[in-house]
């Protein structure tokens, strides 16, 4: 009697595994339009550490420089004040991008803490998330005047109000994925074999948070560069003797059509800072993707 045989069961297909570092910055080189905005960025970066160096004081005035167009002497051209006009850009590229900075290692980390915090004990995050609630049903805007008309101006007014408002998203996002991996059954196999709670924290828990916190503190950047922008626009932002691209384009409003230099440079250098960084968090997203690791 003959007999049928049946076909081997494919082998299990093993997950894939989320690109290193190193290979995440290999696939990224390889999209022009990445490299183009990581260019970018690394030059606003470098410009505006080296601001010292390479420009002026950005508050010295010439009465009669007063609205020069773009020359060799004045690269940017000079504002209603005869201030030099690439000295005010720079600087204020080192101010939006030191408040983004600041503001989203602050917001990463407390963000964090609180979102793994609300994921792992339950009293947690019944108490906590409501606050996180509460906070992110006022608009940005609103509560970050709100903030800084009570501790007033200056920078680290500004910091504070934006770490207020950006760290309930981040705490979302980290709680919803600490939620997923406490379910998993790896979980149930640490708690079995006697491994605590930091245990669980650090070998399976914070590992898993790792990609949505990284694009989370990218997406707080370029928002905290917009807000302060914004903010220093109506002037309730930086201090005016401190160069920002938001009060040079609140300057700029009376300039419109006879000094258009004086709006469409720091403009340019506002909207290719945030673009650069979308297209880089974009570009991570997809190769971060755990569907596009077998591609």
């Amino acid at each position: 009697m003959s007999t049928v045989s049946t076909p081997a069961a494919p082998a299990p297909h093993a997950p894939a595994e989320l690109p290193r570092p190193a290979g995440l910055l290999r696939k990224l080189i390889r999209r022009p339009a990445t490299v183009g905005a990581i260019a970018f960025f690394v030059l606003m970066v470098l410009a505006a550490a080296a601001a010292p160096l390479i420009v002026g004081d950005p508050n010295s005035f010439v009465a009669t420089e007063r609205l020069r167009p773009p020359s060799p002497a004045h690269w940017f051209g000079t504002d209603n004040l005869g201030r030099d006009g690439l000295a005010r850009v720079v600087y204020g590229a080192r101010a939006s991008l030191l408040v983004g900075a600041i503001t989203c290692l602050l917001t990463t980390v407390i963000g964090t803490a609180v979102g793994i915090a609300a994921g792992m004990f339950r009293t947690v995050d019944l108490i906590v998330m409501r606050i996180v609630d509460g906070v992110m049903s006022f608009p940005v805007i609103v509560l970050a005047l709100a903030l800084m008309a009570i501790l007033g101006p200056g920078l680290v007014t500004v910091v504070i109000s934006m770490v207020v408002v950006f760290f309930p998203g981040v705490a979302r996002v980290v709680r919803s994925t600490a939620l997923v991996v406490s379910e998993l059954p790896m979980i149930d196999a640490a708690k079995s074999a006697g491994a605590g709670r930091w245990r669980i924290f650090f070998r399976y828990v914070f590992p898993h948070c790792t990609t949505p916190v990284l694009v989370q503190a990218a997406i707080v950047f370029t928002a905290a560069v917009l807000v302060e922008s914004a903010l220093s626009f109506i002037g309730a932002g930086l201090p005016p003797d401190v160069p920002s691209w938001g009060a040079a384009l609140a300057e700029s409003r009376s300039y419109l059509s006879t000094a258009w230099w004086m709006w469409c440079f720091p403009g340019l250098a506002l909207i290719g800072t945030v673009l650069s960084v979308n297209i880089v968090i974009d570009a991570s997203r997809d190769i971060l993707d755990p569907r596009e690791a077998d591609k």
